[in-house]
């Protein structure tokens, strides 16, 4: 708008003045877009609509390709996220029903979050302007309280002028500072003229702030600190509670929330800065109920899901973990804590003996002379980084390189692209690619690579992929377990209408390095010497490598990894030979043999073979748990499912029935209780992965809140010693000949009698579904079969999900009836 201002002063008033037009057409439409980037895309539609009134006939109308007029968009996007143990995890929480306003900084994601996590949010602000605009609208609105986020850099910067401005206005307030010691947001600089959080505290309560309290991880570090008078320090699991208790306040408020920046945490622990915590979390998948929460109470991204014959089941992803912790909060007795020794060197030197001397030179170089190429991947995994190495090794072998990194708020999670522009002549004209302009699409994630974003520069038939089909949890994820990915196949299809479908390659990246290199930082270099391997970089790599010996971090780990991917590349069989794994694969739990009437009764069943191997194992489970005859009873009802599923003529529908009915029926009949999680606290699969962790000690710890102390009083989860824990648990495993019995005293509790009801209930309404099931009414038998696997979590979150179970239960029996043919 500027140019178009100048030119107009500079036309107006002359004889024959032309029409200026700039931003819209004469009649008020958009002609050139005051949002987003002003690339050649965005100008050829209105260029078009006024050159064509002069000279139609030598122009031909830009069109998109129909492909991308007619993509759907992706059930799940990547969207910007905290990073794993990330204090804005903990700081952005808020009671229910929180006005809440945004600033700058990382926390600016609370924008892009759920309103159920993160309070309803007003708006954002410019910097300096935190909470002024409340002072504006509070006169005007019923609402007596405010809460306003602002980030340390922020505060240092200008916004600690709107404190006594808010308290000049008497406005009702609690500006809430993310006290992290970094400006995360743009890569880790230090704040300018810093004061330490007591001085802080000095300083706002001379200005007339009415209370203030500090919520911190490590409470015992300011014991001998001295700060004035309304000022007090809580941990940080009650920082709902200070913004509670700061709400009853006249006046201003602060909450000041005192931790570290996750990633300058994981920076200075590489650097040997600071020291690395000795311990790793682990979680005993058999125990998990995959209810979700300690994803909810953490907000971590490194709390992960993944499918098990037993459904989703909850474990924390290592390689991204920061150690934070706060996962322990979940009320759910499956954490461990595993002691670890210090790292001693890089996993990686155990497989720099591998000799890549053999790898041949790229059969075919696709594009030899020039390269426009798009990478797509996820911020904080260093796409950018990869950016660069490749720019340099292309810069050595001769190459003009142009370049754009579009990261926005990445952060981790969030998509980053990188446009690189290679040519032997003269420079390219623009830095980023345009719409199907690409030769090469490098996927680090496929995810973002089959993004609308992704394929827009794509063009059919020419635009080769090389995408990594690891699967990475995306924000909208955590705390969901039942939230699934896009399947693979419907990425890699949806893919293939816009590139050379013939030459694209897929390959689990992250998957391999974890099990070649430990972990699966080096997964984008991986990819990088795939596609090198392929022909559809012309870069050598020799070149690549020196670029990345220049690059000086984790060099011998890029250097394996990109050479790894070369011989993916060239032979992935002889690759996949080469796996070491992980840890010593045990079996799940070492499950009770079946009487031989079982074994007859699961054969006489008209399923499938996989069907019939799911049986055996849920009722070999079923009498660990109990006895035979809580597995008789299992089968028998199984049986009826069957039955009833012959009318439907159909074999995928009785699998799929007598499946959800298996599936249900051992899930509310192996209830969690007090002898049944004492008995999977033996699973031997978690004692393997606690031996097999990078580091282990061998020692553990087992963190658990037990039903009768919590009613006692106890507000605090148990930290057990292994060594203490296990006989105590084999003895009380064996206590399970009491269950049902008069003797049994944690039956007597609320939620044991709900957990019995919950199972008579289900089982009598499939009884009822069974005699009324047919064409018409199959897929709400189905239903109520699955409805069991909706039951989850312990103790006031099973209530709560029983509830929902109750309700639901109740109009499927309806809908039943009412639905038969």
């Amino acid at each position: 708008p500027t140019a178009e201002w100048l030119v107009k002063d500079a036309l107006y008033g002359s004889a024959h003045q032309p029409r200026v037009l700039g931003k819209n057409h004469p009649d008020g439409r958009t002609l050139m877009p005051s949002h987003g980037i002003l690339d050649a895309n965005a100008m050829l539609e209105g260029l078009h609509e006024r050159l064509s009134q002069k000279i139609s006939g030598r122009l031909q109308r830009p069109q998109q390709p129909k492909q991308i007029k007619n993509l759907l968009p992706l059930k799940v996007q990547r969207s910007p996220y905290f990073c794993s143990g990330c204090p804005h995890n903990t700081s952005t929480k808020v009671p229910d029903d929180s006005l809440i306003g945004a600033g700058i900084g990382c926390h600016t994601m609370v924008l892009l979050m759920d309103d159920d996590r993160v309070g309803d949010i007003s708006g954002v602000t410019a910097m300096g302007n935190e909470g002024m605009q409340w002072i504006g609208m509070e006169p005007f609105v019923d609402r007596k309280h405010f809460i306003q986020n602002m980030g340390d850099g922020t505060y240092f910067h200008s916004g600690q002028l709107t404190i006594p401005s808010a308290v000049s206005a008497g406005s009702n307030i609690t500006f809430k500072l993310l006290y992290n010691g970094t400006i995360a947001m743009t890569g880790g600089q230090d704040p300018k003229g810093v004061l330490s959080v007591p001085d802080v505290t000095k300083v706002m309560i001379a200005q007339g702030v009415a209370k203030i309290i500090v919520t911190t991880e490590e409470p015992a570090l300011y014991k001998k600190v001295s700060f004035p008078d309304r000022v007090e320090v809580w941990g940080r699991e009650r920082i709902v509670e200070a913004q509670e208790h700061l709400s009853g306040f006249e006046g201003v408020t602060v909450l000041i929330h005192d931790q570290s920046c996750a990633a300058q945490l994981r920076r200075h622990r590489k650097r040997g800065l600071i020291k690395q915590p000795d311990f790793r979390v682990l979680i005993n998948h058999r125990i998990c109920e995959a209810c979700g929460d300690c994803g909810e109470v953490s907000n971590c991204l490194s709390v992960q899901t993944k499918e098990t014959v037993l459904g989703p089941k909850t474990f924390i992803e290592q390689g991204s973990c920061n150690l934070d912790a706060s996962c322990l909060e979940g009320d759910c007795p499956s954490f461990i804590t595993v002691t670890t020794k210090p790292e001693e060197s890089d996993q990686s030197d155990s497989m720099q003996s591998n000799n890549f001397g053999d790898l041949p030179v790229p059969e075919k170089i696709f594009f030899p002379n020039a390269l426009d190429l798009r990478m797509a991947g996820i911020g904080g995994t260093g796409v950018v980084t990869t950016a660069q190495i490749l720019s340099t090794a292309a810069m050595l072998d001769g190459f003009e390189v142009r370049g754009l990194d579009q990261t926005g708020l990445s952060q981790k999670a969030g998509p980053v692209v990188s446009d690189i522009r290679l040519s032997r002549d003269l420079p390219r004209s623009s830095n980023l690619l345009t719409d199907a302009s690409a030769d090469v699409i490098l996927a680090f994630d496929l995810l973002v690579g089959a993004s609308e974003s992704s394929l827009k520069v794509a063009k059919p038939g020419h635009t080769v992929l090389i995408a990594s089909d690891s699967p990475t949890p995306t924000g909208s994820m955590v705390g969901k377990p039942d939230t699934q990915l896009p399947d693979v196949t419907d990425l890699a299809r949806r893919a293939s209408f816009f590139t050379n479908e013939e030459e694209n390659v897929y390959v689990s990246a992250a998957s391999i390095c974890e099990e070649l290199l430990g972990d699966a930082t080096s997964a984008n270099i991986f990819l990088l010497g795939v596609a090198v391997q392929k022909g559809v970089i012309p870069v050598s790599p020799e070149s690549v490598e020196e670029a990345i010996s220049l690059n000086g971090v984790s060099v011998q780990k890029n250097l394996s990894a990109f050479n790894w991917g070369r011989a993916w590349m060239h032979d992935p069989t002889n690759v996949d030979k080469q796996f070491i794994p992980s840890a010593p694969q045990a079996p799940v739990m070492k499950l009770k043999e079946l009487p031989e009437k079982l074994e007859i009764l699961i054969k006489s069943l008209d399923v499938s073979p996989s069907t019939r191997e799911l049986l055996y194992f849920l009722s070999r489970d079923l009498v660990g748990f109990q006895n035979s005859k809580c597995a008789e009873e299992f089968l028998i009802t199984v049986k009826k499912a069957v039955e009833a599923a012959q009318c439907l003529e159909d074999s995928d529908s009785v699998t799929e029935l007598a499946e959800a009915v298996a599936r249900g029926v051992h899930k509310l009949t192996a209830y969690k209780d007090e002898y049944e999680v004492a008995r999977l606290f033996l699973d031997a699969e978690t004692k393997s992965e606690m031996t097999g962790l990078q580091g282990s000690t061998g020692r553990a710890r087992w963190h658990l809140h037990p039903p009768f102390l919590r009613a006692l009083g106890m507000k605090n989860k148990l930290k057990i010693p292994f060594t203490i824990a296990e006989p105590l648990m084999l003895v009380l495993a064996s206590a399970k000949v009491l269950r049902g019995t008069p003797f049994d005293l944690f039956g007597y509790a609320k939620v044991r009698k709900i957990e019995r009801d919950l199972r008579d209930q289900y089982l009598s309404s499939l009884q009822n579904a069974f005699e009324l099931l047919d064409q018409g009414n199959y897929e709400l038998v189905t239903e109520l079969a699955a409805l069991a696997m909706e039951v989850r979590g312990f103790e006031d979150i099973k209530l709560r999900s029983a509830e929902k179970f109750f309700a639901r239960l109740e109009e499927l029996n309806h809908e039943i009836s009412s639905n038969r043919n």
